[in-house]
This record gives structure tokens, sequence and C-alpha cells, in this order.
């Protein structure tokens, strides 16, 4: 049995089909979602049991309920779900972090991958990545193998801009300048890989470094819209001055919004880039040229 957490998410959504496809046993974990008055299965789950998997319903903070998602599991795919909403996400992640190992130890589970980021090999100056370096010390106390999947920045956090370069043929960027290459993965890659991961054999700690088919710009992206959309699109740096508004527009905690802002200040000054280092490197198949086509074409931009 393969289990999946965060299987309503961009990645463990993935990781779950692509283990389906494998013909693989598969256990999806899904949140409980909150009414007014009465909590009730997530939507998803009769969709994940017409696939053929089986469904567990878990809050990753609550051990008793993770270690009966965790029944009969010989792999587990886990992550942190984001908290930009909470005032102090890195004490969620710490928590979230512990329910999950004291479950996992008391359970038969064989292997573990972790999804984790670019940048989690550095203990200050990387935000919100911060996240994923606690996460990562945390499992790093399991007797049994686990994969560190750090991936590259996130293609999709450009979705939210795709409307805008339709409509105004500007693409605003926080990363400057905008000619520098970051290395930007999908998240249908990083699924891709995590189930990969999750069906190999190997021993003690190992990182797996997830870079993208190539490194690009804010000025690359910004050609791949415009010849998605088939109109000029021109990446505009936003100023730091604006960061911290635009981030809080999100519906981010304030102290989120900060650890955004710290993060991006990482990215730009080159703090946060891969370790490189006793690593292993793979690479995701989708360019920014299809990821901004399927962009327009699932948000009907043209």
């Amino acid at each position: 049995m393969f289990v999946v957490f965060g299987a309503t998410g961009q990645t463990g959504s993935v990781v779950a089909d692509t283990l389906l496809e494998k013909n693989l046993s598969v256990r999806v974990v899904l949140r409980l979602a909150q009414s007014a008055t009465v909590k009730h299965p997530d939507k998803s789950a009769d969709a994940w049991r017409a696939k053929g998997a089986d469904v567990a319903f878990a809050d990753v903070i609550d051990t008793s309920a993770i270690a009966k998602a965790l029944d009969g599991a010989i792999a587990v795919y886990a992550m942190n779900p984001p908290a930009y909403q909470a005032a102090d996400m890195f004490t969620v992640a710490k928590n979230i972090g512990a329910a999950y190992v004291k479950a996992i130890a008391q359970s038969n589970v064989q292997k573990i991958v972790l999804l984790s980021s670019i940048g989690s090999q550095h203990a200050t100056g990387t935000g919100n990545i911060m996240t994923t370096y606690i996460l990562e010390h945390i499992f790093g106390d399991l007797a049994i193998p686990v994969t560190f999947l750090r991936a590259a920045g996130f293609m999709d956090n450009w979705n939210g801009v795709a409307a805008v370069a339709a409509e105004k043929g500007i693409l605003p960027s926080f990363y400057s300048p905008l000619d520098r290459k970051l290395p930007m993965v999908s998240t249908a890659d990083i699924g891709r890989a995590a189930a990969e991961a999750l069906t190999e054999d190997w021993t003690g700690k190992r990182i797996i470094e997830l870079h993208s088919a190539a490194d690009y710009s804010p000025n690359d992206v910004a050609a791949a819209f415009a010849a998605a959309l088939k109109r000029d699109v021109q990446a505009v740096a936003l100023p730091e001055s604006e960061w911290q508004a635009t981030i809080a527009s999100f519906g981010f905690s304030p102290e989120a919004a900060n650890a955004w802002c710290e993060m991006l200040r990482g990215f730009n000054s080159g703090h946060i880039v891969f370790e490189n280092n006793g690593t292993e490197t793979r690479k995701g198949q989708t360019t920014i040229e299809a990821f901004a086509a399927e962009a327009v074409k699932e948000q009907s931009l043209i």
C-alpha cells in the first residue's frame, strides 16, 4: 500500500494518479472539510474511489488519525500543507512534523518521500522555505529510508498573473533582475518525480534536487505567455515596497507575508539555490512554453 497525503493538492493528486496508473495499491489521505455546523468527508472521496484508490481522512497534526491512515502502508508521500493564514507557520510545521514522525515510528512503513524545497539546506534567510528545513530535520530522525525531494520554484505560481498578461500585456514579477534565469518546475513534474522515487529502493537519507527542463528568467516566462496569448507581453519587476501589500492581498497573515518577502529576497540575491553537494539531480519535463500554453487554455484567456 502506497499512502499519499495531500491528495487534493497540486502535487499529491499527481503522485496518487501516477501510482494508480502503475496499477499499485494506493490510499489517499484527505482532510475533513469543516462546515459551519458539522464535519463531512472531502467531496473528492468518491472520485478517488472511482479511480480505484482507498480513502482515509486525517488532519496532519492528528497523530492517531495519521497512524490509522498508515495501517498496512509500505511507502508514504508526505508534505506540509501551506499555512499561510497562520500567525506562526513555523510552529505549525514543527507540530505537523512531530505528528507525522510519531505515527510513522509506530507503523510498518518502510520508506518515505517528503516534499521539500530548493534552499532547504539553509537555516536562515529563506522565509517560508524554513518550514521544509524544519521538516527535513524532524524526518531525519526516522530509522527508515527517507527521500527529501527538493523541488525548484513552482511554475504554477505564474498562473495568478496569466490573466494580467492577457489583459494588459504585462507580466508582474517578484523575481529580479528580469533576465536572471532561475530553476522552475511544474507541480505535475514534482508529483511524477515523487511517485517515481516512492517506487525505488534506497538506504538511509537521500536528497533529490528536482530541476526544471531548463532554467527560465521572468523575460523567458513573458515570452512564453506572449506566444501562447498571441500578443506582446513584457515582464515588469514589482517594486519591493509593494511586496508586502500584494502578498497580504492573497489572504496571507502578516507573518506569512513577511516570510514570503524574505524568501523572494533570498531568490533575488542568489542565496536560495540548490545545494548541489552530496545530492542527486533530476529534471522535470515541462517547458515554460508548454506550461504557458496550458495555463492560457485552462483559463480560457484566448
